[in-house]
């Protein structure tokens, strides 16, 4: 019996529970829709500021939609600049244009172009989904927090 005793309480002792593994997310149907919404701003089918509040709100852990995100408030922080730099304005469109079809292909970006907007992540201001996070997230908005 003591033996028994023993071997419970060595197998307590070297009992680990199993971890649950969350599955990976699968974003591939918001990249579609972000290079949909790309290739409608490109297009000028609706301008820049109606694309990104058409962004999936659902997708704000993948870095590839905040990269794409960033990348075309650049576009239309860097309208002047276009006119200008004719240059400029090619390679910002082959960007964005490469983002989209990317996107259409449901794949992620590369992580050269993450790593560029990388340093813009915590300034993502797509707004969560509607409920009560939403609601806390816009009031934080005009307290330091």
């Amino acid at each position: 019996m003591p033996n028994l005793i023993d071997n419970f309480l060595l197998w307590l002792h070297n009992y680990k529970p199993k971890k649950s593994e969350k599955p990976p997310i699968d974003y591939t149907s918001q990249r579609k829709t972000a290079g949909d919404i790309i290739i409608g701003v490109l297009t000028e089918h609706f301008c820049v500021r109606e694309g990104l509040l058409k962004f999936p709100k659902d997708a704000l852990d993948d870095p590839s939609i905040q990269a794409a995100w960033h990348a075309l408030c650049h576009y239309e922080a860097d309208e002047d600049l276009r006119r200008r730099d004719i240059s400029y304005a090619n390679e910002q469109q082959e960007l964005l244009e490469l983002i989209a079809f990317t996107f259409k292909d449901g794949k992620e970006l590369p992580q050269n172009i993450i790593s560029a907007y990388e340093k813009y992540h915590s300034e993502v201001l797509i707004a969560p989904q509607k409920g009560w996070r939403a609601v806390f997230r816009k009031l934080t908005r005009f307290i330091n927090i």
